[in-house]
């Protein structure tokens, strides 16, 4: 059964890496997804 992992961050620009990384191994190899929905953050943000 797939399993998906939602986080819904405010103003984590200086976790969310690790929270990802933490995540990954529980979708890892088709297991699952990661969904990451951000919550009205006013931290700096990255344009690309």
């Amino acid at each position: 059964m797939p399993l998906s992992v939602v986080i819904i961050p405010v103003n984590e620009e200086a976790n969310i890496g690790r929270t990802l990384e933490s995540a990954q191994p529980l979708v890892a190899d088709g297991k699952g997804e990661i969904i990451v929905v951000d919550s009205g953050s006013t931290d700096r943000r990255d344009s690309q």
